[in-house]
């Protein structure tokens, strides 16, 4: 049953039962929040909308709020090295499928790029290379560099509104999509697109430390990179 709550004056979900407890359990929302599910007439507190649940009864393990009743089940499949299947549970994406990921989304957006640099090359006298072997002129100089900043600024425009609008609306890039992970807030609630495209520009942080901020990737115990920790979102495998 997918639930909807109401954070910092927004709509946050769907997200499934058990990830409500989790989030109650956790502080997040407590019985005053506004909930809503289909077949509710409105948005109710969490506490009148599900009045048989009580947060402080329900146990955590690995993070997740379970049933009570299931409660040792749970704890001998994992003494065990069985695998739970804890609903609510995620596996965060590691380095190197982040990394083709990265390299997909790169293929991607080479071809509107390369369209993007033509047209400007038609419009914007002094686009392209200045003549090899002669000294160029102030003119010749101020008419590359301006349009260099042009063509830097429009892709930077395109890199940000793809990765902003992609992952926004469906959660994940078209490279993330092909190697099944998707981009969450730390909440495990979905991420607005203001925070998307905030993303963007903290990962060009990633990348002038060096690499170092998508290095921390194989090394965070969440496989966060310099970016998530920044904006606060987690990538996990969606399949």
């Amino acid at each position: 049953m997918n639930w909807y709550y109401a954070l910092n004056g927004q709509q946050v979900g769907p997200v499934g039962e058990y990830d409500l407890q989790t989030l109650a359990q956790s502080g997040t929302i407590n019985g005053t929040t506004l909930v809503w599910r289909e077949g509710l007439a409105d948005w109710q507190p969490l506490a009148a909308a599900m009045p048989d649940y009580n947060a402080a009864e329900a146990p955590l393990i690995q993070g997740v709020a379970i049933p009570p009743a299931q409660k040792d089940l749970y704890v001998q499949q994992m003494r065990e090295g069985v695998s739970t299947g804890l609903p609510g549970t995620v596996e965060f994406a590691g380095f190197w499928i982040r990394v083709v990921a990265k390299i997909i989304d790169g293929i991607v957006l080479m071809i509107p790029q390369f369209i993007i640099q033509g047209v400007l090359a038609m419009i914007i006298p002094g686009f392209v290379t200045m003549e090899s072997g002669a000294e160029p002129t102030p003119e010749q100089m101020a008419a590359f560099f301006t349009s260099f900043g042009v063509l830097m600024a429009v892709v930077i425009g395109l890199n940000a509104a793809y990765y902003g609008l992609m992952v926004a609306k469906y959660g994940a890039t078209l490279g993330k999509m092909a190697v099944g992970l998707k981009v969450i807030n730390e909440d495990r609630s979905p991420v607005s697109l203001g925070r998307a495209i905030g993303r963007f520009f903290a990962e060009l942080l990633s990348a002038m430390t060096c690499y170092i901020g998508y290095i921390m990737i194989a090394f965070d115990s969440e496989k966060r990179s310099l970016h998530d920790h920044i904006c606060s979102t987690r990538v996990i495998k969606s399949r």
